[in-house]
């Protein structure tokens, strides 16, 4: 598949998928959260990893909020993602203490602040990363929301354990990929 071909169906998939899934309630977004949630925090990767690298969901994403706590009760170290260079699709992962750090910047997405005593993520051992997306197949393939700044991160942090959190109707039998593209190893549903 031609990459302006595969740019085009992953743009028609995402605006049918975005439709479908802000159709749902705000008591099943919770629902099913607190289902995704339950499954996430019985995984080996999640239950030994010493750093949690998440996003702060908003809208009818699968609400990341309750992990970032239950990981911050756990003395895991929790980082937010930060966009640092809108134009290059580059972020850094900011250690947070609390989701009450967060506030609202690019694009509305909740994300912490840079100071000069920040701690910013750098790569480690025992690090699991959950990654948004708005589809997903079999394989870890996802369509994320179109700025690339997670297959960047990805690309330069080969050694950490990804897991995507979705609801089932995010799920496709088969995603169009490129090149760049970083799968996920793991996609928790409810």
């Amino acid at each position: 598949m031609e990459i302006d071909s595969t740019s085009s169906a992953k743009d028609i998939l995402r605006k049918e998928i975005l439709a479908k899934r802000d159709l749902l309630s705000p008591e099943a977004v919770k629902q099913k959260s607190r289902a995704i949630f339950e499954k996430l925090i019985e995984m080996d990767e999640y239950l030994n990893s010493d750093n949690i690298l998440v996003y702060a969901s908003m809208k009818s994403e699968v609400i990341t909020d309750e992990i970032i706590l239950d990981a911050l009760s756990l003395g895991k170290k929790v980082f937010c993602p930060k966009v640092t260079d809108i134009r290059r699709g580059q972020m850094k992962f900011v250690r947070i203490y609390d989701t009450a750090e967060l506030e609202a910047g690019y694009y509305g997405i909740r994300e912490p602040l840079i100071s000069e005593d920040s701690e910013i993520y750098e790569c480690c051992e025992k690090t699991l990363v959950i990654v948004p997306g708005v589809a997903f197949d079999k394989n870890g393939n996802r369509i994320g929301y179109k700025g690339g700044f997670y297959d960047r991160f990805l690309s330069d942090n080969p050694g950490v354990f990804t897991i995507a959190l979705a609801y089932n109707f995010q799920i496709m039998e088969e995603i169009p990929s490129e090149i760049h593209d970083i799968p996920v190893k793991d996609v928790i549903c409810e």
